[in-house]
C-alpha cells in the first residue's frame, strides 16, 4: 500500500470512530444530515445564540422531529455522550426527547430534556446515564422529537459524539436524573439540584420575637460592617465596564445576545467567550459604582447583567453543563449583592435573581441537617460559606431569614466535627484534608471563612455550639504549630511547594474564635489562649488586639515541643522560633500532588524530608526556588535525576501512595519526639520501583538524630542520595563553615576519609558525621520553574551523601543541632550527645544522653538481648520511654491509619491497631487507661496498646 493510501485509510477510521467527535456551530449552514420532515422548521437565527452568531432555530409542530443520521454507524462506549445548548423563550411543562437509534431503528438510549425554564440551558449526558435498555451500542444516528405542541427552540454549540463526557456533568431541572456519580459526596459542586429536593424541617415561624429579631439585626449589621469597603474600588469599576463592553449585551426577543457565558470546561476565550469570573467582574464593579458612588448608570447595568445572567443559564435550576469550582469565580457576586439588597428587594426581576443567588449558594444543602461522611469541605466552608449567608438573609420575609440562618449554623456545627477517613475536612489530630490529604495550602482562608461566620454570630443564638467551635480551635492551633511563623514546610505544601502562608484574615479568626467564648475550659469571659496566639500573630494594633491588651493578655510565644500530625504522615518539632517539617507518605497518604501544570518537580517532597525553617520564613531560612535543586529537599533520600525525567510523569494529577504503611511520627510528653518510614517508589514513568529504604529523625531538645538504612535500589544511571541541607547562599550573609573553616566562594570538596566531619551551614545550624562520601559545595545552580519549565538561577550551599548508583544496602548516619550555643558545638564535637544502640533494617533504636528517652523504630518485629526494660517490639512500632524515679513514662505509636478502603478519598474511618510489647520484669500501669492493658507473667510484662488515628498513646509504668 502507498503512504497515500494509509493515511486516508487513517483518517477514514478516526472519522468512524466514536472519538472523532463533530462540532456544529451552526454558523454557515444546516448540516446536510439534520433533516425534517418539513425543512421549513430548520432555519439558521442570529436571535439567540451560544457559540459565535448563530444558532439552529426549530419552529415545531405537534410530533416534529430533527433526524440526525451518521454516515457511518459507530459502537458507543459509556462515557461517550452529547454535548448541546437549547434556548427555550418561555417556560413550558413538557420536553423534548433525544432517541439514539441503531441501524436497525430499535432505541436502547433515549433521555428527556425539560423545558421548564426560559433562557440558555446546557444539555450534557453520556450514554451511560441515559435511559433505555442500553442493548444495542451501535448507534446510527439520533432525534430529537418536540412536544406535542407548536413551538420554538433553538440549539447551539453541538458536539457528538463527545469522546468522553465530563464526570463532574451537573444534573439540573432540564435532565434530573444525569449523572449518577453526581450522588457520591465527593462531586459537592453538582449537587446543587439534588439538594434543592431538600424541604427544611425546621418549621418557619409565624413571627419573631423581640430577641430573635434583635439577633437577626445583629448579624444583618455585622454583616454589613464586614462586607462594607468604604469606597469604590476604581480597578473594579474600571473593569467592570471593560468586560461589560466585551460582553455586548443587546436586548433579543424576549433574551439577549451577546458573549456566551459558559462553564470553564467548554469556553473558548480567543472566540470572546466569558465565563462566571467576567459575571462576577461585571456585577460587582457595578454595584461598587452604584452602592458607593450612586451611580445611576452603574445600577441599571448591575441588573442588566443579572438578566443577561440569567438567560445565559447561571440561574435557579441550571447546571450549565458542569459547575464544578464555580465557587471560586463568583464570591464577589455574593458579597456586593448584600451591599446592593435594598435595589434586589426593589427590582422587577427580584425573585429570579434572589432564587439564582439561594440556588448557587447551594444553601438548599443546610434545609436538613449537615450529612456526615459528605467530602470536600474546604471548598464549601472557603468559596460558598459567605455565599449562603448572603443568600439566607437575602429572604425578604424576616422569618424565612431566621429559619434560613438558623438552619445554616446547625449545617456549619454538623460540618465542624471530625471527618472520617480521607475525605475533605477537619481529622483527629487537627489537619485539615482536601484533595484526599493534609493540605495546609487549602486551609487558609478556610478557617479564615469560618472564623468570619463566628464574628457575624458571637453571641447571638446563631452562632455555632461550643463542640463545633473546640473542634476549629483545635485546627486553628494545629495551623499555629505547623507555621513558621505565617508560612508552612515543602513537604506539606501540597502542589504549592514554595508559595501560600497563614493570611491576615486566618489571623483575624483567631481573636474571632476567641471572643466567641471560652474554649479552654477556665470559665474565661474569653478565650485567653486564642487571644494570647492573636497578639503574637497579628501585624497591626486592631481593635481586637487593643482589648486584649486592656485585660491583660501577653503575645504568646511561638509553639514549643513535638505535634504528630500522622494523618499527614508527618511531625512538626519546634524550640524557640525555628520549626522542623518531618514527611513520609503511606498508603493512605500521598506523597505530593503533582499537576501537569504545577509541581512538576514535588516527587520527593514526603521521602523523609527534614526541612529547617530557622526564621519565620522560606526565604528567610534559605529555601527559594529559584535555583532550588528538586532532587535535594533537606532530609530525603532520593535518585538524583535529571529535571525531564523528574518531571509531572501522568497527564493528569499525579498523588502517589506508598504501598508501605509505616511513615510518621510519635511523641513523649508532647515535647520530644520521632520519625520512621519505610520508604518505597511507586512504579510509574521515569520512577525507580524497586528503591527503597529504611529512615528515622530522633528528635530531643535542638539536636536530630538522622539514621538510615537498606538503601537498595537498581537505577544505574543516576546516584542516589541522602541530602542533609539545601539553602541559598550570599557571601557574607549566609557563608558555610567546613570543620571551622570558612567558605564563601564556589567550591566542591568530597569528605570520604571516614573521619569525623561537621559543617555549619548559613543559618546557624550544625551537621555531625563521618566522611564517608559526603560532598559539600557552593554552587551556582540552574533550574526549572515549577509551573512554566522556565530556566531559574541561584546560588546554594548544599550537603548531601553520595550513595552511589543502584545502591546496596547503603546506610547513613548524621547529627543535627538547630541553632545551637558555642558550648554545645563544642560538647558535640567532644562526645555525641546520643549512643545508637541498634541500626539495621530491622530497627533503629537511640538513647538520648542528655534527656534519658530511649527512642525506638522497629520496622520488623525487634527483639532485643540487651535492652534493660524491652524483650520485644511488634513490627510497625515507635516507642520511646525514660525513667522518671522509679518508674517508666513511655509511648507507643503506629502511624499507620490502617483505612481498609484505599481510593482517592473515602469515608471509611481509621480502625484500631492492637500491639503487644513484652518487657523485662513485672509492671503494672500507674493510672487506668482505655488504651491500655498489662499481663503479667515470670518476671515479664505484656504490654498491650490499642493505637487508633495514628496517635501515641502515652502512659507510665510502674514496678509491682
Amino acid at each position: 500500500m502507498t503512504k497515500k493510501f494509509i493515511q486516508l485509510l487513517l483518517l477514514l477510521l478516526f472519522i468512524g470512530s466514536p472519538a472523532f467527535a463533530q462540532f456544529v456551530g451552526f454558523e454557515d449552514a444546516i448540516p446536510q444530515n439534520f433533516k425534517c420532515a418539513n425543512a421549513k422548521e430548520l432555519i439558521l437565527s442570529t436571535s439567540f445564540y451560544k457559540e459565535g452568531t448563530k444558532s439552529l432555530e426549530w419552529n415545531f409542530t405537534p410530533g416534529s422531529v430533527i433526524d440526525v443520521a451518521r454516515e457511518k454507524p459507530f459502537s458507543l462506549k459509556d462515557e461517550n455522550g452529547i454535548t448541546l445548548w437549547i434556548y427555550n423563550e418561555k417556560p413550558q411543562t413538557d420536553s423534548l426527547r433525544f432517541e439514539f437509534y441503531s441501524p436497525s431503528g430499535s432505541v436502547s438510549y433515549q433521555f428527556g430534556f425539560n423545558l421548564l425554564s426560559a433562557g440558555w440551558r446546557a444539555c450534557w449526558i453520556s450514554f451511560k446515564h441515559m435511559q433505555g435498555d442500553h442493548k444495542n451500542n451501535k448507534i446510527a444516528g439520533y432525534r430529537i422529537v418536540a412536544p406535542n405542541r407548536n413551538g420554538r427552540v433553538f440549539i447551539d454549540r453541538l458536539t457528538f459524539p463527545v469522546k468522553k463526557i465530563n464526570d463532574r456533568t451537573t444534573p439540573d431541572m432540564q435532565m434530573p436524573t444525569n449523572n449518577s456519580l453526581s450522588n457520591r459526596d465527593l462531586w459537592h459542586w453538582c449537587r446543587v439540584w439534588q439538594w434543592e429536593q431538600f424541604k427544611y424541617d425546621l418549621p418557619l415561624p409565624t413571627s419573631l420575637t423581640a430577641d430573635e429579631k434583635k439577633d437577626l439585626a445583629t448579624v444583618e449589621k455585622r454583616l454589613t460592617e464586614a462586607l462594607d469597603i468604604y469606597d469604590a474600588p476604581k480597578k473594579w469599576v474600571n473593569k467592570a465596564y471593560r468586560t461589560f463592553e466585551a460582553a455586548n449585551i443587546r436586548p433579543s426577543g424576549q433574551g439577549f445576545t451577546g458573549a456566551p457565558i459558559v462553564a470553564p470546561d467548554e469556553l473558548n476565550r480567543k472566540k470572546g467567550e466569558m465565563s462566571w469570573n467576567n459575571l462576577e467582574e461585571m456585577m460587582a464593579g457595578f454595584a461598587y459604582d452604584a452602592y458607593y458612588n450612586h451611580s445611576e448608570q452603574s445600577a441599571k447595568n448591575y441588573f442588566l447583567v443579572w438578566d443577561y445572567a440569567i438567560d445565559q443559564g447561571f440561574a435557579f435550576g441550571s447546571g450549565m453543563g458542569t459547575n464544578h469550582h464555580y465557587g471560586y469565580q463568583v464570591r464577589k457576586i455574593y458579597t456586593t449583592a448584600w451591599l446592593m439588597r435594598d435595589a434586589i428587594w426593589k427590582a422587577l426581576n427580584r425573585d429570579k435573581i434572589l432564587s439564582a443567588l439561594v440556588f448557587w449558594s447551594a444553601l438548599q444543602e443546610t434545609r436538613l441537617p449537615y450529612q456526615y461522611g459528605r467530602d470536600e469541605l474546604l471548598d464549601s466552608w472557603h468559596t460558598l460559606l459567605m455565599a449562603k449567608t448572603v443568600s439566607a438573609l437575602l429572604f425578604t420575609n424576616e422569618c424565612e431569614r431566621a429559619r434560613a440562618l438558623a438552619g445554616l449554623t446547625r449545617w456549619l456545627c454538623g460540618s465542624l466535627q471530625y471527618s472520617p477517613g480521607t475525605i475533605g475536612g477537619i481529622k483527629v489530630d487537627g489537619t485539615t484534608f482536601h484533595h484526599g490529604g493534609f493540605y495546609p495550602a487549602y486551609t487558609t482562608g478556610v478557617l479564615a471563612m469560618v472564623g468570619q461566620y463566628i464574628s457575624l454570630t458571637n453571641h447571638t443564638r446563631y452562632v455555632p455550639t461550643v463542640e463545633a467551635r473546640q473542634i476549629l480551635k483545635q485546627a486553628f492551633i494545629s495551623m499555629r504549630n505547623y507555621s513558621n511563623k505565617y508560612e508552612w514546610g515543602v513537604g506539606i505544601s501540597g502542589r504549592h511547594p514554595f508559595g501560600s502562608s497563614m493570611s491576615d484574615e486566618d489571623v483575624a479568626s483567631f481573636a474571632y474564635l476567641a471572643l466567641a467564648g471560652d474554649l479552654s475550659g477556665e470559665g474565661n469571659d474569653f478565650d485567653h489562649h486564642l487571644a494570647a496566639d492573636y497578639l503574637r500573630l497579628c501585624k497591626e494594633e486592631t481593635q481586637e488586639a487593643r482589648f486584649f491588651k486592656s485585660k491583660g493578655i501577653k503575645p504568646a510565644m511561638a509553639p514549643q515541643g513535638f505535634f504528630v500530625y500522622n494523618y499527614g504522615s508527618a511531625g512538626i518539632f519546634r524550640r524557640s522560633d525555628w520549626m522542623v517539617t518531618l514527611k513520609g507518605y503511606t498508603t493512605d497518604v500521598w506523597g505530593a500532588e503533582i499537576y501537569k501544570k504545577d509541581n512538576r518537580y514535588g516527587r520527593y517532597q514526603s521521602y523523609g524530608s527534614v526541612q529547617i525553617m530557622g526564621y519565620p520564613s522560606r526565604e528567610a531560612s534559605g529555601f527559594d526556588e529559584n535555583g532550588w535543586d528538586w532532587n535535594r529537599l533537606p532530609g530525603t533520600t532520593t535518585i538524583h535525576l535529571p529535571y525531564e525525567l523528574l518531571d509531572s510523569p501522568l497527564p493528569g494529577s499525579t498523588m502517589a501512595h506508598s504501598k508501605e504503611n509505616f511513615s510518621g511520627s510519635s511523641s513523649l510528653e508532647g515535647k520530644n519526639g520521632m520519625f520512621a518510614m519505610k520508604l518505597m517508589e511507586r512504579e510509574l514513568k521515569n520512577f525507580t520501583p524497586d528503591f527503597v529504604a529504611r529512615k528515622s529523625v530522633f528528635c530531643f531538645d535542638n539536636r536530630m538524630v538522622c539514621l538510615g538504612t537498606g538503601i537498595n535500589n537498581s537505577n544505574s544511571s543516576y546516584p542516589t542520595e541522602t541530602t542533609l541541607f539545601q539553602s541559598t547562599f550570599s557571601k557574607g550573609k549566609s557563608d558555610i563553615y567546613v570543620d571551622g573553616k570558612i567558605k564563601d566562594e564556589p567550591f566542591q570538596k568530597d569528605l570520604n576519609d571516614n573521619k569525623a566531619h561537621f559543617i555549619q551551614d548559613g543559618y546557624n545550624n550544625y551537621y555531625f558525621f563521618k566522611g564517608e562520601n559526603v560532598q559539600v559545595q557552593i554552587a551556582n545552580q540552574e533550574s526549572r520553574h515549577e509551573k512554566t519549565r522556565v530556566q531559574t538561577r541561584g546560588s546554594f550551599a548544599s550537603a548531601y551523601i553520595n550513595h552511589g548508583v543502584a545502591p546496596k544496602d547503603a546506610a547513613y548516619e548524621y547529627l543535627v543541632l538547630i541553632q545551637p550555643t558555642k558550648e554545645e558545638v563544642a560538647a558535640a564535637r567532644r562526645k555525641a550527645p546520643y549512643q545508637v544502640l541498634h541500626k539495621d533494617n530491622t530497627a533503629h533504636v537511640i538513647a538520648d544522653t542528655q534527656t534519658g528517652i530511649t527512642a525506638y523504630a522497629a520496622f520488623d518485629n525487634y527483639n532485643p538481648q540487651n535492652d534493660e526494660l524491652i524483650s520485644s517490639i511488634p513490627a510497625e512500632t515507635m516507642v520511646m520511654q525514660k525513667k522518671v524515679g522509679a518508674n517508666v513514662l513511655m509511648s507507643v505509636c503506629d502511624p499507620n491509619l490502617n483505612i481498609s478502603e484505599k481510593t482517592y478519598t473515602t469515608k471509611e474511618p481509621s480502625r484500631p491497631i492492637e500491639k503487644k510489647l513484652v518487657l523485662k520484669g513485672n509492671w503494672t500501669i500507674a493510672a487506668p487507661n482505655a488504651k491500655v492493658s498489662v499481663k503479667t507473667g515470670q518476671n515479664e510484662t505484656v504490654l498491650t496498646v490499642i493505637c487508633q488515628h495514628g496517635q501515641p498513646v502515652e502512659f507510665t509504668l510502674k514496678r509491682n
